[in-house]
């Protein structure tokens, strides 16, 4: 019994996180309304849940890897494994941190996702959508004219980033800056396959892990009117684990 209610009860928190979400994303029309990607337009389809979409409207969305993004500007080209529905992608492209975003995605929802919305806020022809991220990547890239010097590597694949980064690709990636957030929380006690990535790191790899930081709403009336368990809610970024990301810069 106590496992049917916990079923249950999860259930029920997990929709009514999407519809508190999905009333801030029509209220304010998809459009973000603060921070660093403030009047990027989202269409709101796409492969990833719509409980992300209050706080990607609110530019409360992954702070620790936006402020990453920020600091790293200005830099050429914009590199995405993993662009789900674009906002990390065409979010730093609008801001003017970068002149061109390069996604990588797995699914075709997400690649029409990415397209649409590269299309509502007219950045199509700075945007490049390919498939899945693999062994050919460092190929691709060249074929571009993308250098590592002037990128920036933003990696979301969901546990799949320990079999992508290999000592290969991350030796043809040297010099570029890598955000790569770390899936492996979800293996308690497990730390084999983070400390393999780490050592196949080129020679002067500079790394630190970001942590998922407690959110400020002071001043945000969408959330300052909800009720405090409504607001938290919409504040979760609905992790299994808690959020980490490896930053890895070279001088």
């Amino acid at each position: 019994m106590r496992n049917l209610w916990n079923a249950v009860t999860k259930a029920t928190t997990k929709q009514r996180r999407k519809m508190l979400a999905n009333e801030i994303f029509l209220r304010h029309s998809g459009i973000v309304q603060r921070g660093a990607y403030k009047g990027l337009v989202l269409d709101g389809n796409s492969n990833v849940s719509r409980g992300e979409l209050g706080l990607k409207i609110l530019g409360l969305y992954e702070p620790p890897v936006v402020a990453a993004i920020r600091a790293a500007a200005p830099f050429r080209d914009l590199i995405v494994f993993g662009a789900a529905d674009g906002y990390m992608s065409l979010g730093p492209l609008m801001a003017g941190y970068c002149q061109r975003s390069i996604c990588f995605e797995i699914t075709e929802k997400g690649q029409s996702a990415v397209a649409a919305n590269a299309a509502l806020n007219a950045l199509s022809d700075r945007v490049i959508i390919r498939g899945r991220a693999d062994a050919s990547v460092a190929r691709q890239l060249s074929e571009i004219n993308a250098e590592p010097p002037d990128m920036l590597v933003l990696c979301d694949i969901e546990g799949a980033e320990f079999d992508l980064l290999t000592a290969p690709l991350l030796q043809a990636l040297r010099g570029a800056t890598l955000i790569v957030e770390l899936h492996d929380g979800r293996l308690v006690g497990n730390t084999t396959a983070r400390e393999a990535l780490l050592a196949r790191l080129p020679d002067g790899a500079q790394t630190s892990i970001m942590h998922a930081d407690t959110q400020e709403f002071s001043g945000i009336e969408d959330l300052e009117s909800m009720h405090d368990l409504d607001r938290a809610l919409v504040m979760s970024e609905g992790r299994k684990s808690y959020g980490e990301w490896l930053l890895v810069q070279y001088q």
